[in-house]
């Protein structure tokens, strides 16, 4: 009961954000001739494209971050609709679902890099955006070398609320994998 609740408003809050009605609406403006999951692709692109841009030259502002935040929030609810599906698995292609959950983990590292950057809350004097995004790369995949540490309570939760999306993002593109590579017939030998 309280479950499927959950998955309903997971999917319901889904559909709201970009990651669902950006591709809808492309497909819509170019009257079918460029499909959703086309659309989808270039939403990841262009995503993948601003978090690049925000670690290479981009300054700090909290206007991008609060940008960051909405990205990072609307990809969280759309991945959890794809993690608990309302109405069953709908993997049809998981090679392409692994791209997605691939690109998106890159991106959220990236993304997060910057993050971190401009918290600028960490015990080194100035963290450079390159250190920054090694912090959130070791960050996600949990290695947590201890080189670099939060200092403010602000950060801390910050980096504990990564770690965590981080670690369920490793899970998600680990099970897509043993998806993709159970579901061929021709193994099931």
């Amino acid at each position: 009961m309280i479950f499927s609740a959950f998955k309903n408003i997971i999917s319901q809050l889904a559909n709201l954000t970009p990651n669902s009605f950006l591709p809808k609406l492309g497909e819509k403006l170019t009257t079918g001739r460029v499909k959703a999951h086309d659309w989808a692709e270039v939403y990841l692109l262009l995503r993948f494209i601003f978090a690049l841009a925000l670690t290479t030259f981009l300054p700090k502002s909290s206007a991008l971050l609060f940008v960051i935040f909405i990205i990072q929030f609307c990809s969280i609810i759309y991945l959890l609709k794809i993690v608990f599906p309302v109405d069953g698995r709908n993997l049809k292609d998981p090679s392409r679902s692994l791209f997605f959950a691939f690109g998106h983990y890159i991106e959220i590292g990236l993304s997060m890099g910057y993050v971190y950057w401009c918290l600028d809350s960490f015990n080194q004097n100035s963290i450079t955006i390159s250190k920054s995004v090694y912090f959130s790369f070791i960050t996600m995949t949990t290695i947590g070398f201890g080189d670099i540490t939060p200092n403010t309570d602000i950060a801390r939760l910050i980096v504990t609320a990564h770690s965590i999306v981080g670690l369920f993002m490793l899970v998600t593109v680990i099970g897509i994998f043993l998806s993709l590579s159970t579901s061929d017939p021709k193994r099931q030998e």
